[in-house]
């Protein structure tokens, strides 16, 4: 009895409503007050939960000196089936749309954002590096979960470079990096960060603009990457 309940539930019925049909379907005509004992339902429920099973064609009243209720067919349970097919199909449609809506969002290779939430939100998204990461730092600023990161990098065998603007306002965030990895050289730098991460994806920010960008492009990635390493090459080390 307890599957037929649950095969009821699978066909959109609510748990009394399941448990009303079925007493009717194994005792026939019954009154209300029958019904309830039959079913398990309270009495205190019972015209609620079979006013819904006549609203939906499952049972029917016989008009008698005692009103008494009888189940429909349950070939009714057909017409039902029909309908959740056919509302499982517009559903599985639906759902295709919205997947191609995500696959449109996620092959876009370039995404802006404004602002130092914007640039946060970018440098949390990004991929984590498995080979290679090498980063243009502004201000080396030093955060304990990008700390952590690069110190797992290095544990890893992940190989990471750096070029920094090396100043009065920089020298105390540098010389923090340099005492966690010493692959750290700086460069002239007028307003710009950029990570670019294992041949897929470069992030540069442009600091005076406040803006931005993640590059999610192969080639890009691969032409930054070689721009960078022979910067690198010629950039001066910090004593």
């Amino acid at each position: 009895m307890n599957e037929d309940i649950e095969i009821l539930k699978e066909l959109g019925l609510a748990q009394n409503e399941g448990k009303v049909y079925r007493a009717l379907l194994e005792f026939g005509k019954l009154s209300a007050g029958e019904v309830s004992a039959k079913s398990g339902v309270s009495y205190s429920k019972i015209y609620n939960v079979l006013d819904s099973l006549i609203g939906k064609g499952l049972v029917e009243i016989i008009p008698e000196k005692t009103k008494k209720f009888s189940p429909a067919d349950p070939e009714t349970f057909v017409k039902l089936i029909e309908e959740k097919e056919e509302r499982l199909k517009k559903a599985k449609e639906k759902i295709t749309q919205l997947k191609r809506f995500y696959e449109v969002k996620e092959k876009q290779p370039v995404v802006v954002s404004v602002g130092r939430k914007g640039f946060y939100k970018i440098i949390n998204e990004m991929t984590e590096a498995k080979h290679y990461g090498y980063d243009i730092k502004w201000t080396a600023e030093i955060r304990l979960e990008w700390i952590r990161s690069r110190k797992d990098d290095l544990k890893e065998k992940i190989k990471r470079l750096d070029l920094v603007r090396y100043d009065n306002e920089t020298e105390k965030n540098v010389k923090e990096w340099l005492r966690i990895d010493k692959n750290i050289r700086k460069i002239n730098n007028e307003g710009i960060a950029m990570s670019i991460i294992d041949d897929c994806e470069v992030m540069i920010a442009l600091i005076k603009s406040d803006v931005t960008l993640l590059i999610k492009d192969k080639p890009f990635a691969k032409i930054m990457k070689k721009m960078f390493e022979e910067t690198y090459k010629s950039a001066e080390e910090i004593k």
